[in-house]
């Protein structure tokens, strides 16, 4: 196992959540270069829920100028009635090398810091999904997604 893989397992065992990563390059097509909310044109593959029965309605995400980056998408589920909109809120770590929780993952993963491994690092965002919270069940869309816009080049 790489040490990139050996990462991302501890992650996942300290976090006790669900963890993907993708591609840092990929994230910052998505997110506004200021860190302001952006709604996504599409979700990133590693968040796709295909067995959902309920439809993604919109995504948002904000990152790289923002301090506490992070994706929210939003399905519309009648079941739910009347709490029709499910948000569903991601925790993004776009450098593992400058969080928290980074000693402790070296730790975990029995890897000791190097600089090329911080350089690697830089390459992958860590995706955590959070458990649903008393803003998980929703009668309209919050402000920060209604004021949210598509990312323009």
């Amino acid at each position: 196992m790489n040490h990139i893989d050996r990462i991302y397992f501890a992650l996942r065992r300290i976090e006790e959540k669900s963890v993907v990563s993708f591609g840092y390059a990929d994230w910052c097509r998505m997110v506004r270069a200021d860190g302001t909310v952006t709604e996504l044109e599409q979700l990133p593959p590693s968040i796709q829920n295909p067995s959902l029965a309920a439809s993604t309605i919109v995504a948002v995400a904000s990152g790289v100028a923002n301090p506490d980056p992070g994706c929210d998408v939003l399905r519309h589920d009648p079941a739910d009635m009347p709490f029709i909109i499910n948000l569903d809120h991601y925790s993004i770590i776009e450098n593992l090398h400058l969080h928290d929780v980074y000693h402790e993952v070296l730790k975990v993963a029995r890897i000791e810091d190097t600089q090329e491994l911080r350089f690697e690092l830089q390459n992958s965002v860590y995706v955590i999904k959070e458990p649903p919270n008393d803003y998980h069940w929703l009668q309209e869309f919050p402000q920060f997604v209604l004021e949210a816009k598509k990312r323009s080049d």
